[in-house]
């Protein structure tokens, strides 16, 4: 019998040399368990990576858990193709150029359309009262639910607290959550003319951190 439990893909397209590259990544339950990105090239497919899982998703909590799963590995396989490109990165039709002499957060704040960077630190504590009310009157779900929306980037070993890197789209266009490792970023977004995939834009300032 077919799951029904069935996370939602991610496709993206790319620009690239005369080219243009779709992206599809997405989970599928047979013949084994699976999430596999497809790279195409006019119909014809030019790469494929697949990830096998030890089992076929049984639950809500899995499928939501696999989303999040989808969206890292789609987000790596276009990090491999936009590095080919020589500086700048392109997304699209729009350029983004992010020096790296430039501070992390100004890397981010100079993305076109980020409207506003709420700072937290690695326990989900916003750096003032005044943030904190903000955020709260225009995101009061994601507010309340900040303990669990940390989960997402696991603690790391070591010395001091620290979180895996990475980005994490909770609206579309909207808002994303952003952690580098030391503090974590909510961004909102008001989508500007052009075409800027705003969550790879994102991953790649933080990615161009000399910090790194």
């Amino acid at each position: 019998m077919p799951s029904t439990y069935i996370p939602a893909g991610r496709t993206s397209k790319i620009i690239k040399g005369g080219m243009t590259l779709q992206v599809q990544t997405e989970y599928a339950g047979r013949p084994t368990p699976q999430v596999t990105t497809t790279i195409i090239n006019e119909g014809k497919v030019v790469h494929k990576i697949r990830r096998d899982l030890d089992k076929p998703i049984s639950s809500a909590e899995e499928q939501n858990r696999m989303e999040v799963t989808i969206k890292r590995q789609h987000a790596e396989v276009l990090d491999i193709l936009q590095s080919e490109f020589y500086n700048p990165v392109s997304f699209g039709k729009k350029v983004l150029k992010h020096e790296k002499n430039m501070p992390l957060r100004d890397r981010l704040a100079s993305i076109p359309g980020i409207k506003k960077i709420f700072t937290i630190d690695n326990e989900g504590n916003f750096i003032s009262e005044k943030a904190s009310k903000q955020f709260q009157e225009t995101f009061a779900m994601i507010f309340k639910n900040i303990q669990e929306l940390m989960k997402i980037f696991a603690r790391q070993p070591g010395v001091g607290k620290t979180r895996e890197k990475g980005v994490y789209e909770i609206e579309r266009d909207r808002l994303y959550f952003v952690s580098v490792g030391s503090e974590c970023y909510f961004m909102v977004v008001k989508r500007q003319s052009g075409e800027i995939d705003y969550e790879q834009a994102i991953r790649s300032a933080i990615r161009e951190s000399p910090f790194e």
